[in-house]
């Protein structure tokens, strides 16, 4: 007889050895970390790159809750929010759930960080730029095949004048299909990173950056507390049964819908029979003659 495993650090249990940076929790503990901040100042140095004036050196994070500015006002809640030593102001996200207006969303609380840095007298509202990164665990349409999408302000009669002043950058991780042998820059590592962590029982040893040490010694699940752990596996459950909750609605809507286009082609097929076999005996052809030349 087989004992039962009862290790909660066992890697043999379902959650693998490294913990899924896409979902809300791993990636708050691997990116937003106090004590290891060198994860984030990469990441966003990798992504922000065409956006940036200087390169950031470090970030203070801030307490992601902003309140309304009235009471009226929707708060909101940022998966990472930081500052660098210029000023600037950053927002990092990552979304599993599609969401429509996405990119509504995310100009919201580009507006909200800005309107969060309004300070009371006399002020000319030089405010510092403001930064979003968002990581999309589903597709939005820009128009283009590019993994990174980058929106800002813009003149529309001179498009090569931009303003600095919102930045926003969106990362299709569906939209990614290197191997890990194809991964060469630091930019290709970070998002296979992102996608496939979870499915690797090693940090790659091409991953040679000292930041990939620490991206995966962090999201190691052995290493979580037990309430982490118990956080995380009731956040996989979660992911799990929305997955099965939403393939079971795309079925029964696909099924839905052929049922409705057959029933429609019916009636559709009906109508055009009968205007067909009404052409035919106008024509002067017989009734009987119509019938077997249209099969009916």
């Amino acid at each position: 007889m087989v004992a039962k495993n009862t290790d909660r650090s066992s890697p043999a249990r379902s959650l693998g050895y490294f913990a899924d940076l896409k979902v809300d929790m791993p990636f708050k503990k691997t990116f937003a970390n106090e004590n290891e901040k060198e994860p984030l100042i990469v990441m966003l140095n990798v992504f922000l790159a065409k956006k940036l004036a200087h390169p950031i050196v470090d970030v203070d994070i801030k307490n992601p809750y902003v309140a309304g500015q009235t009471v009226e006002s929707r708060d909101s809640v940022f998966d990472i929010r930081c500052e660098d030593s210029q000023g600037n102001r950053f927002i990092v996200e990552v979304q599993i759930g599609k969401q429509a207006y996405f990119i509504k969303r995310v100009l919201f609380y580009a507006c909200m960080a800005i309107a969060d840095s309004g300070k009371k007298g006399d002020w000319d509202f030089n405010y510092p730029p403001v930064y979003t990164l968002s990581f999309l665990s589903f597709d939005l349409d820009f128009g283009n095949d590019d993994i990174v999408q980058h929106l800002s302000l813009s003149n529309d009669s001179y498009p090569e004048i931009r303003y600095n002043y919102i930045n926003m950058v969106f990362v299709r991780l569906t939209k990614f299909s290197k191997s890990l042998d194809e991964c060469e820059s630091l930019e290709d590592k970070l998002i296979f990173s992102l996608c496939h962590a979870h499915e690797l029982k090693e940090k790659p040893e091409q991953f040679d950056e000292s930041v990939f040490d620490k991206i995966f010694g962090i999201a190691r699940i052995s290493t979580f507390s037990l309430d982490e752990r118990t956080y995380y596996e009731a956040s996989m459950k979660n992911e799990r049964d929305r997955y099965a909750a939403l393939k079971c609605a795309r079925e029964e809507g696909r099924k839905d819908g052929i049922g409705i286009g057959r029933q429609e082609g019916r009636q559709e097929g009906r109508q055009e029979g009968r205007q067909e076999l009404l052409t035919l005996w106008e024509s002067g052809v017989p009734l009987p003659e119509a019938k077997r030349q249209l099969g009916l």
